[in-house]
């Protein structure tokens, strides 16, 4: 399944398992929805956020980061796992963030991301959320801007746990550099590193400056990956964990057996797992 297949994919499954909430007046006590929210001044610097009634400072936050190669994609894709989120009582902030392209790079990204907290931060008050201790989550390349965040971008060090969905790790990985030119998505590293790996040279510093994997920090992280995707291979997963383990960062594995980049989410019992680790992380590490 290809990158934008899973992000509609993804959103469809989750509007599914929930049913449509209307919107509501901004109190809180009742659910809200604001949509379009600007958090800077780029076109695409805006964000849906989803509240829940009867919301505190208790309340769970989610910052979900959509996926798209780092070059498409948009915060619509995740609406139906927002609207999974706020029935169970937790706030999200789904934001859009401006494409990688051969001049925008990774650390632009991550000046989006952290605009876009920043002002969840400022707004807190306002929206009758907390302003600290966030959850990130992200799918696919979503993911990967989500690791690289809470591990290195997160100066105000709001964000209390991860969530990655398939979600690349380590962008010096010469296996997952090779087999991603073969499918396709050479471009897409190379837009979202800055430079170009041609197989002869050593790798510029910049691979290794956007891979969550060599920029870690003690922050808890979730991940669910297929054991069969053919879109970022599963040996990602396996390279972030043997570090995480190794420098005794919390972290849970959770292995897909045979899914494939959408992680399974049309079959029932994947959906039930996997929602289920979401839920318990978010509640665990996101109060």
């Amino acid at each position: 399944m290809k990158p934008m297949q899973f992000l509609l994919f993804f959103c469809l499954l989750f509007t599914a398992a929930c049913t449509e909430k209307e919107p509501a007046k901004p109190s809180s006590g009742e659910t809200v929805r604001l949509t379009n929210v600007a958090y800077g001044q780029h076109a695409r610097h805006k964000m849906d956020v989803a509240l829940p009634a009867n919301r505190s400072e208790q309340t769970p936050v989610v910052v979900l980061i959509h996926g798209g190669a780092w070059m498409a994609g948009n915060k619509e894709d995740m609406k139906g796992f927002q609207d999974f989120l706020l029935q169970n009582g937790i706030a999200s902030i789904s934001i859009n963030y401006r494409y990688a392209d051969a001049s925008l790079h990774y650390a632009a990204l991550m000046e989006d991301v952290h605009k876009a907290v920043s002002l969840c931060a400022a707004n807190a008050a306002t929206w009758g959320i907390r302003n600290t201790r966030f959850i990130i989550c992200g799918a696919s390349a979503g993911a990967h801007l989500s690791l690289l965040y809470g591990y290195k971008y997160d100066s105000g060090g709001r964000i209390s746990g991860i969530i990655s969905m398939a979600g690349p790790t380590d962008l010096t990985n010469i296996t997952m550099l090779n087999y991603a030119a073969s499918v396709g998505l050479g471009t897409a590293i190379f837009n979202i590193v800055g430079a170009a790996y041609t197989g002869s040279q050593p790798l510029a510093p910049q691979f290794a400056e956007a891979s969550p994997v060599h920029q870690l920090k003690n922050i808890p992280t979730l991940l669910i990956h297929g054991t069969a995707d053919n879109v970022v291979l599963y040996s990602q997963a396996e390279i972030l964990t043997a570090k995480l383990q190794q420098q005794t960062v919390t972290y849970k594995l959770v292995s897909l057996p045979n899914e494939g980049h959408d992680l399974g989410l049309g079959k029932p019992a994947v959906l039930q797992l996997v929602t289920t680790e979401i839920i318990n992380w978010i509640n665990k590490y996101g109060k």
